[in-house]
């Protein structure tokens, strides 16, 4: 073979294994530049999830939105997003390493406005094809956001939710003032025990004992009370009091991730609720033994409740719907939609009499109309469904029926001197309408936001979409370019 052939066919192999090795180099660069796309969406959407989570949010909830997230930037992961847990996933191919990132939050006070601001942020995203550093800027801005009520608003809501739980019940005026005192003095408990960091459950039962203890006072110092306050009945101001602790379970939530299958979640938040009520129970038994002990009449707590005027009854629930609402932080024009949505349970609360005389199945009515009318104006309004459900349910909690059982629990005399006694009103009668009012709530508005949802994907279902341009895979996914 002539030396220039040998030569010529050695030039030619050294440039493929040039041109091959360049090709792998590249190869591996794109890899990289892939990779690190990959965990900035990461990042990101942990970002998001754990924000909508802390706010108040369901699991199943912040699962779409973080995988509309992930879809939009063309990231095919695995969400797994349980109460207290939220883990990422991805593995581009066999020739990468998989990407998993897993992060514990820890369940925070209820901020529906940040919950709102995040939600309205992902709808943006899909509509400005927002990037992804733009992205994680704004989570970042609305985190550093400080709170949009102050300490002192905070307070004077929960003094206005007390003084509506009062005139709901048919209390008169002297129940409405020291039942604003007591929600007060219950607030300010309640906000001082969380700044400084302790444990949820001794902060309910601090706040209870805090309420139960204002009606042992007004109990045993009647006497001494100005005239215009010597009518005041200590057990509906304690019931006044129960309702802001019962209102923050997060029943609905709960019940939320139930009826999406996410039985984790539906779990953890259960076992929250059942320990948070059981933290309320005890401030009210160690209060209200001590007050048996030493001698407070046995009258405390009225075997029924009031009744209140129709038109009473509408505005006291839109006061206590508006202020619970402040105290979860809604913002200006999503606690005037909490309120309207208030004075809709109520009402349908009142219509449900016409059906049932059963309290709880009262309450499942009104709540089944909460749901679906909640869900039908959440996009419009653009407030998340969790919030509207449950600031519009804060009227109905029963606060009296658990005051009144726990009272019938510890104390030996269960009537009032003088009144007729209820058949079937003992302790466990009465604990069992508590918890059966709750279940209901929760359940009513789970079930009414469902029907809802089913009816709007029927009317929306011969809509005409845009197109979505298709991966590589064959899936309909929208992808962007890095």
């Amino acid at each position: 073979m002539p030396a220039s052939t040998s030569l010529a066919r050695a030039s030619r192999s050294m440039a493929q294994a040039y041109r091959s090795k360049r090709r792998e180099e590249a190869h591996v660069d794109e890899l990289d530049v892939e990779a690190a796309r990959a965990r900035a969406i990461v990042a990101l959407s942990m970002r998001a999830a754990a924000m909508m989570l802390s706010s108040g949010a369901t699991a199943a909830r912040a699962t779409r939105l973080v995988l509309s997230i992930c879809r939009f930037y063309g990231l095919p992961a695995q969400v797994d997003i349980t109460y207290t847990r939220i883990t990422i996933s991805y593995e581009p191919s066999s020739a990468s390493d998989p990407i998993t990132v897993m992060r514990m939050v820890k369940p925070g006070s209820i901020d529906y406005d940040q919950l709102t601001r995040v939600e309205n942020l992902i709808q943006t995203m899909t509509r400005e094809e927002l990037e992804i550093e733009v992205m994680y800027t704004r989570l970042h801005n609305i985190r550093r956001e400080p709170r949009t009520y102050r300490g002192w608003v905070m307070q004077a809501a929960a003094a206005l939710m007390g003084g509506g739980v009062a005139m709901l019940l048919g209390g008169n005026q002297s129940d409405v003032i020291i039942a604003m005192i007591t929600t007060f003095l219950v607030e300010l408990v309640r906000s001082n025990m969380d700044r400084r960091g302790m444990n949820t459950f001794f902060t309910q039962a601090s706040a209870a004992a805090m309420a139960a203890m204002v009606g042992l006072l007004v109990m045993y110092g009647r006497a001494y009370l100005p005239d215009g306050l010597q009518m005041a009945s200590p057990g509906l101001v304690v019931a006044a009091g129960m309702v802001p602790l019962l209102a923050g379970l997060g029943i609905v939530t709960a019940a939320g991730d139930a009826i999406d299958a996410y039985y984790m979640s539906a779990g953890s938040r259960a076992v929250e609720v059942f320990v948070l009520t059981s933290g309320i129970v005890l401030g009210l038994v160690a209060t209200l033994s001590l007050g048996l002990w030493l001698g407070v009449p046995s009258y405390l707590a009225p075997i029924g409740g009031f009744s209140a005027t129709p038109l009473a009854q509408l505005v006291s629930a839109g006061v206590i719907a508006a202020s619970f609402g402040i105290l979860c932080n809604m913002g200006p024009r999503s606690a005037l939609a909490a309120t309207a949505m208030g004075v809709v349970a109520q009402l349908a609360y009142m219509g449900a009499a016409a059906l049932t005389t059963s309290a709880p199945g009262r309450a499942g009515l009104a709540a089944l109309m909460i749901g679906l009318l909640a869900r039908l104006v959440t996009t419009p309004l653009r407030i998340p469904l969790v919030a509207l459900v449950s600031t519009g349910i804060a009227p109905l909690m029963p606060g009296l029926l658990l005051y009144r059982g726990i009272f019938a629990l510890v104390s030996d005399i269960p009537e009032v001197p003088g009144s007729i006694p209820t058949p079937g009103e003992d302790a466990q009668t009465l604990l069992l309408k508590c918890l059966m009012t709750g279940a209901c709530l929760a359940v009513g508005t789970s079930f009414g936001s469902a029907l809802s949802n089913t009816g709007l994907r029927l009317a929306t279902k011969g809509t005409v979409q845009r197109p979505i341009r298709a991966n590589g895979d064959g899936s309909n996914v929208r992808r962007r370019r890095g």
